[in-house]
């Protein structure tokens, strides 16, 4: 199972669905279309953090530190005040901002950019938590952050072009 299935399938249950949709106002199928048009940008951001020269701990802990199955049980701490900064690493090293994306994303599926924004803050720990069962990192020491940062790199960037979003916008064509 790729990244993309791991998020849509695992990490987008329907409890995980009913507690985004009445934070955010947003319906389940456009929830789940607005999850596969950002993932693939999210996933990016983590790829691009963990390929600069930056350090890259703040974003291996908060993927080893996120679990979809915790999430899953409780659904309701999808909505944590620690999104916003799981957001922030995710887009730190992007060209772009959540406003933008929001905007973006309002342009392309008809929900309001006001509701994308805060939907945005809960998709990171569905990404984060998707990394961490992809790559069992919460079993793993992380205390190497460039054999993580390899790791990571070379699952998310599949056919190793030194882009996700070809691969994340293939394993959602699948779907859609």
């Amino acid at each position: 199972m790729n990244i993309l299935d791991t998020i849509l399938k695992n990490g987008l249950d329907e409890n995980i669905l009913g507690a985004i949709s009445a934070k955010t106002g947003i319906d389940t199928n456009s929830i789940q279309d607005i999850v596969s048009q950002v993932a693939p940008q999210l996933v990016d951001g983590a790829k691009q953090n963990l390929a600069s020269t930056n350090d890259s701990s703040n974003l291996i802990d908060m993927i080893s530190n996120t679990d979809l199955d915790s999430l899953k049980n409780n659904p309701e701490a999808i909505d944590s005040s620690d999104n916003s900064n799981m957001l922030g690493e995710l887009f730190s090293s992007l060209n772009t901002n959540e406003g933008d994306v929001a905007n973006e994303l309002s342009a392309k599926s008809g929900v309001d950019s006001s509701s994308i924004a805060s939907l945005l803050p809960m998709l990171a720990p569905l990404v984060m938590g998707a990394l961490n069962q992809k790559t069992n990192l919460s079993s793993t020491d992380t205390s190497n952050t460039n054999d993580i940062t390899s790791m990571l790199t070379n699952f998310i960037d599949q056919d190793n072009d030194g882009s996700v979003v070809d691969d994340l916008m293939g394993m959602a064509k699948k779907f859609f």
